[in-house]
């Protein structure tokens, strides 16, 4: 059987606009997979509508070309599979990232969200975005091949928690990764 993937959102919409930079790049490699083993999932397609809600130049021919491509695909939800990679993966980046002060006789972290993350030494925010992390928790819940173009800190410091998290036994599917652009 051949891999299933999942597209990030920046693959979803190089794959649907030919105008993209890495079009030819991600439609070839789109046109290697079987299309049945190519999904969405809705964190994704929720990024994409909120790019074109904000966006006011967006003419609606181009929303609704947009969204007629993104029905073409299953898309995969954030369900009650993706709790347990989710959790382990948010609570090892913050072992790995997080700064924490003792408030009695419990640790309290200073952060809440994954954007607030920044580096202990540094003091630099390290671009964890929520979406990332929900897409990969998805990845790994479903075992998927993540098919993602994004090189920046913040998803490979989610890769990273993802990889420290299926060597230690917390979650036994790895995420697995793959860039279509090249």
């Amino acid at each position: 059987m051949s891999d299933a993937y999942l597209l990030d959102t920046n693959v979803i919409c190089a794959l649907a606009d030919a105008n993209h930079a890495s079009h030819a790049s991600v439609r070839q490699h789109f046109q290697q997979a079987s299309p049945q083993f190519v999904l969405l999932p809705t964190m994704a397609v929720a990024e994409i509508e909120f790019g074109m809600a904000r966006a006011a130049n967006v003419k609606p021919e181009k929303r609704e070309e947009l969204r007629q491509f993104i029905r073409r695909f299953d898309q995969l939800p954030f369900d009650e599979n993706c709790i347990q990679p989710y959790a382990v993966v948010r609570a090892e980046l913050w072992r790995m990232h997080g700064k924490n002060r003792p408030k009695g006789k419990r640790v309290v972290w200073t952060e809440y969200h994954p954007e607030q993350l920044c580096d202990k030494v540094t003091g630099e925010e390290l671009g964890i975005d929520e979406p990332d992390l929900i897409i990969a928790s998805v990845a790994m819940a479903q075992n998927l091949v993540l098919v993602t173009n994004d090189s920046r800190s913040g998803m490979t410091r989610v890769t990273e928690a993802a990889e420290k998290v299926f060597q230690a036994g917390l979650f036994p599917v790895q995420l697995r990764i793959e860039n279509w652009n090249g």
